[in-house]
C-alpha cells in the first residue's frame, strides 16, 4: 500500500490530540497534514502506515527516534510521537514544528555570495550537530534544506532515511536509500568493488554527508552538478571516481577562489583529503565569511533576474520524504542563477550539549534564521593563458552554463534536433520483460517532481532531469485496471534518469536507467511521451532559448528500441 492508495483523511480528524485542518504533503512513504492543538498550535504531523511491510516500519520507528536526538534550530525539530488509532494502530505519527518557507533551490534565486555561503554554513553547523549525536542524515541536497521566510535560516530536514550505529541495518541493497548524483565517491567504489557479492552493503560515514553538501554547494555556484550523466544516462561513476570536477570558476568567473576552494575540498575523493568533520568545515566557512577581501554582496550570477516570488508556501521541516527528484532545483540551477544564505553561526559542538529550542509557533506564525561563516583550502592558482584555457573548459556546456563560462550575455537556444535512432542498453528490453514483467508499448504516467505533480505548474527541465514513479508501477495493471495481486515491477519513487532532446517545438526524451529506493540501478529503454501517447513534449507557454518549459505530469513508455 501506498499513501497514494488511501484517501486523505477530511479535516477534523483528530490524531494525538490534535485537530487535521489540511493535508501538506504525500509522498511515497508518508502522508502529511497540517494540525492545530487546543491550545491553537500549529504543526506538521506525518502520518507513516505501518502495513508497508516490516523494513518500512522499522524505517518508520527509526525515524521517531532519530528526531529525539536532535534538537537545534538548523535541524528538523519534533514535537510528538504515537500510534494510530489508538484501539487498533496502523500508523505512526510524527508531529514537527510547522515552517513557512520554501526548499533551498526555490528561495535561491537571485540571492548573494554571502547568503549563498551563509546557507551553507547553517547546513554544517546542522551535520555538526547531527554527526556529534551520532546521527547520519545520508541524504543531503537542496530538497532536504528548508529556509525559513521569517529568520532566512536553513533548516536541514528529512531524516527518513537517517541512520544511527544503535539501530540495525535496513536496506537489503548495495547502497543505503540517498540520492545518486550525490553519492560519495567512496561509495560508488564500495559497489565496485563488492559487485555481486551476497549481502554486501556499504556503510555511510560522516564523510558522506560532507561530499553531498559539496555537491549543493557546486550547484548553487555553477547551476550543474559536478559531473555530466553517463552517455547510457545515470552517474558517471568513472568520473565520480577518476576525474576532478571543473573548477566552478571556469563555469561562472563570478565564483571567488577563497570560496571555490572550500568547494572543492568538500568533492575529494577520499572522506581523508575533506574537512575532518562538519565541525571543521562550520569553522572554515565561518573564517571565510569573515573575510573582507571577497566582495559578498556580488550575485554570482548577476546577468539573471530574480524571478517573482513565489507564493508563500508551509513546508514541513524535516518531516516528509516526499519523494523530490534527485535534480530538484534543475529548474533555477539549469539556468545559472545563483543561491542565497544568509546568517550568523553558534559554535556547533556548544550547540550539541546545550541545543537551544524553539517554542512552537501559533496559528500560522512564520520562521526564519540567518547565519554566516567562513574559511578553507585554496584551489590551484588559474592558468596565464586564460582565454584558451577557458574555452577549452566551455566545450560541451549549453545554456547559462555556456554563458557564465564565456562570461557573454548572448542566449544560447536549446539543440534543434530529434535525437538518431538507437539501441537499448544491453539486457534492458530482457530485464524489463523477463523479471519486471512489463511489457513492450506499455506505458505509465510519471512526474518530474512531486511538487509539481500537486500544482500541474508548468516544469523546467535540463537534458538530465530524471522522472520519477508517483506511486507503484505494477506488472500488468495497463491491462488490467483496479485488479488485486499484481507484483510490484517499479516502487513508488523510483527514479528514471536519462536523457532530454530539444527539438524545435518539442523535448524528447530517452531514460536508460532506474534507480529504487531500495539502492537498486536497473538497466531500463523507456521514452518519454505526452499524456496521449505521443513521442516527446510540446514547450509549455513561457519557453524560451536556455528556459525549457514541459508539462508536470507526462508518459514513460516501454521500448525495445529508440526510433
Amino acid at each position: 500500500m501506498s499513501p497514494h492508495d488511501t484517501p486523505p483523511l477530511p479535516p477534523g480528524t483528530r490524531i494525538g490530540g490534535d485537530v487535521v485542518e489540511d493535508v501538506l504533503g504525500s509522498g511515497g512513504f508518508a502522508t502529511v497534514y497540517r494540525v492545530r492543538s487546543p491550545e491553537g498550535y500549529v504543526s506538521a504531523l506525518k502520518l507513516l502506515p505501518l502495513d508497508q511491510g516490516p523494513e518500512r516500519a522499522a524505517r518508520a520507528w527509526r525515524e521517531m527516534s532519530l528526531g529525539t536526538r536532535l534538537r537545534h534550530p538548523n535541524l528538523a525539530r519534533q514535537l510528538g510521537a504515537g500510534q494510530w488509532p489508538e484501539d487498533k494502530p496502523r500508523f505512526l505519527w510524527l508531529k514537527f514544528e510547522l515552517i513557512d518557507g520554501s526548499t533551498l533551490d526555490e528561495w535561491a534565486p537571485g540571492r548573494t555570495l554571502g547568503e549563498v555561503v551563509d546557507r551553507v554554513l547553517e547546513v554544517a553547523r546542522a551535520l555538526a550537530v547531527s554527526h556529534e549525536a551520532g546521527v547520519l542524515h545520508r541524504d543531503v541536497k537542496e530538497a532536504n534544506i528548508l529556509v525559513r521566510r521569517s529568520t532566512g535560516q536553513a533548516v536541514l530536514v528529512d531524516f527518513g532515511v537517517g541512520y544511527h550505529e544503535a539501530y540495525p541495518t535496513l536496506t537489503k541493497g548495495m547502497f543505503p536509500p540517498g540520492t545518486p548524483p550525490y553519492r560519495a565517491p567512496e561509495a560508488w567504489a564500495y559497489g565496485r568493488a563488492h559487485a555481486g557479492e551476497p549481502g554486501a552493503h556499504y556503510r555511510a560515514g560522516p564523510g558522506d554527508d560532507l561530499y553531498a553538501l559539496g555537491v549543493v554547494l557546486y550547484r548553487l555556484l555553477t547551476g550543474r552538478f559536478p559531473f555530466r550523466p553517463a552517455e547510457h544516462g545515470g552517474e558517471d561513476v568513472d568520473a565520480v571516481l577518476h576525474r576532478a570536477p571543473l573548477p566552478p570558476h571556469l563555469i561562472n568567473p563570478r565564483v571567488p577562489r577563497e570560496v571555490e576552494a572550500v568547494c572543492l575540498r568538500l568533492l575529494a575523493k577520499t572522506p581523508e583529503e575533506r574537512y575532518p568533520g562538519a565541525v571543521a568545515l562550520y569553522e572554515a566557512l565561518e573564517e571565510l565569511r569573515a573575510r573582507t577581501d571577497v566582495d559578498w554582496t556580488v550575485p554570482p550570477h548577476p546577468e539573471r533576474r530574480p524571478p517573482e516570488k513565489p507564493r508563500a508556501r508551509w513546508r514541513v521541516l524535516a518531516a516528509v520524504g516526499l519523494g523530490l527528484a534527485a535534480a530538484l532545483g534543475a529548474w533555477w540551477l539549469g539556468s545559472g542563477q545563483e543561491v542565497a544564505p544568509g546568517g550568523h553561526a553558534p559554535e556547533p559542538v556548544r550547540a550539541v550539549a546545550t541545543p537551544p529550542a524553539e517554542a512552537p509557533r501559533k496559528d500560522d506564525a512564520p520562521v526564519k534564521t540567518k547565519q554566516p561563516q567562513t574559511s578553507g583550502p585554496q584551489p590551484e592558482a588559474p592558468a596565464r593563458r586564460r582565454t584558451p584555457a577557458v574555452r577549452t573548459a566551455c566545450l560541451g556546456l549549453t545554456g547559462a552554463a555556456l554563458q557564465a563560462c564565456l562570461g557573454t550575455p548572448q542566449q544560447v537556444p536549446p539543440v534543434r534536433r530529434a535525437p538518431p535512432p538507437e539501441a537499448c542498453p544491453a539486457g534492458a528490453v530482457e530485464l524489463m520483460t523477463d523479471t519486471l514483467g512489463l511489457d513492450v508499448g506499455e506505458m505509465r504516467s510519471m512526474a518530474w517532481t512531486e511538487d509539481n505533480l500537486r500544482t500541474k505548474k508548468p516544469v523546467r527541465v535540463d537534458a538530465d532531469t530524471p522522472l520519477f514513479v508517483p506511486g507503484d508501477w505494477e506488472a500488468g495493471a495497463h491491462l488490467s485496471p483496479g485488479m488485486v495481486g499484481y507484483k510490484v515491477a517499479l516502487p513508488d519513487t523510483t527514479r528514471f534518469f536519462g536523457r532530454l532532446y530539444f527539438g524545435e517545438t518539442r523535448v524528447y526524451g530517452r531514460f536508460t536507467e532506474a534507480h529504487t529506493p531500495t539502492g537498486e540501478t536497473l538497466p531500463v529503454c523507456m521514452e518519454l511521451t505526452d499524456e496521449l501517447g505521443n513521442v516527446g513534449l510540446e514547450y509549455s507557454p513561457g519557453s524560451q532559448p536556455g528556459k525549457v518549459l514541459v508539462d508536470a505530469v507526462v508518459g514513460l513508455r516501454v521500448v525495445d528500441r529508440f526510433k
